[in-house]
């Protein structure tokens, strides 16, 4: 596809959809795809939410829901990510646009396992790593870090010891891991930027709040800003493949696309 932009990569973090939740910011964000042509398209994590399997909702407030709504539900927001690129691939006649496409699998996914493993009646009948990737995406793992062109994407960074999310700033984790990085879970924005004396980059990103709905459990932290990110590739002036990390608001993105 000769307006592709290989080294550019967009990365999306933590929908959370279900079959209740809206889905206007994924077909905008399908449009955004086609129109920018990114190389490569990262999905951090935590699409599925998986209400009906949460272990800190009491069972008044899943009182309802249905493992296989969550599972359509789900299915149906991530079909609409790419829904817009083919559908332009199909009806153009140019060589079609099509991206590396990766999933890196969230602790919500992770809910979907644990059930599983615990009621292994189930194994082999919901596999939701197999339909992704008939959707031609590549699976990861949780927390098996991805590196794409030296910049590694994960759910979260993981503490050496404990493996819990490290948390704090951004320079906290600028400290913590020497490479550049982009990770979802924590439902907020961050961005940090370094470079050692030779030019070369060290960024960091974490961009986990891409949802239209508000959560009741959050109550008044459902003020965060929330979005994706678009890196931009261009080669710096000591030689370093570097990015411009642009984040796209949800609202922008809903009032351009």
């Amino acid at each position: 596809m000769r307006n592709m932009k290989k080294h550019d990569i967009v990365v999306v973090a933590d929908p959370q959809t279900d079959a209740t939740t809206p889905t206007d910011h994924l077909e905008a964000l399908s449009r955004y795809i086609w129109e920018h042509k990114p190389g490569t398209v990262v999905h951090i994590g935590d699409h599925w939410d998986f209400p009906a399997l949460s272990s800190y909702a009491s069972q008044k407030e899943i009182e309802g829901a249905r493992l296989a709504d969550d599972l359509e539900g789900g299915k149906n927001a991530f079909l609409k990510i790419m829904g817009y690129v083919h559908e332009r691939n199909r009806l153009g006649k140019r060589v079609p646009y099509l991206p590396a496409l990766h999933f890196c699998k969230g602790n919500h996914e992770n809910r979907l396992e644990r059930y599983i493993s615990n009621n292994i009646i189930l194994e082999g009948l919901i596999d939701i790593d197999e339909w992704i990737g008939s959707q031609g995406w590549t699976v990861h793992q949780m927390c098996v870090p991805l590196f794409i062109q030296e910049i590694c994407f994960i759910h979260y960074l993981e503490n050496s010891q404990s493996g819990r999310p490290v948390g704090g700033s951004i320079d906290n984790k600028l400290n913590k891991f020497p490479h550049s990085f982009v990770h979802g879970h924590q439902q907020f924005y961050q961005f940090g930027r370094r470079q050692n004396l030779l030019g070369k980059p060290h960024f960091g990103v974490c961009a986990g709040s891409f949802y239209m709905h508000d959560e009741g459990y959050r109550g008044s932290n459902n003020t965060e800003v929330r979005g994706f990110v678009h890196l931009k590739h261009y080669r710096n002036r000591y030689g370093y493949d570097d990015y411009d990390v642009d984040f796209v608001a949800l609202e922008r993105l809903l009032a351009e696309y």
